[in-house]
């Protein structure tokens, strides 16, 4: 599949065919479509895109992306930006 931008995030995209071989090994969840949901311990639903990168950050000017692992989806689904002069799309 391909990268794919995730809202509300400013510039970042996660991997949408991302699988448990691109995530830390102990980690527990079900992985689908890049994206891992566990239960906490309290009942509530967490989920994680598991392969994530900032859009416009280079390594060494050659022109790879800075893969840098995970970000909380649930905390992005449920977060409203103040403005975009600090976090631009």
């Amino acid at each position: 599949m391909a990268f794919v931008a995730i809202p509300n995030s400013g510039g970042w995209e996660y991997d949408n065919a991302a699988t448990a071989a691109d995530t830390y090994s102990d980690t527990p969840g079900t992985i689908s479509g890049g994206i891992r949901t566990h239960t906490t311990l309290g009942g509530a639903v967490r989920e994680t895109y598991i392969k994530c990168r900032k859009t416009h950050v280079f390594l060494a000017g050659n022109g790879t992306y800075l893969a840098v692992g995970e970000l909380d989806k649930t905390f992005l689904d449920n977060y409203t930006p103040r403005g975009t002069a600090l976090y631009p799309e």
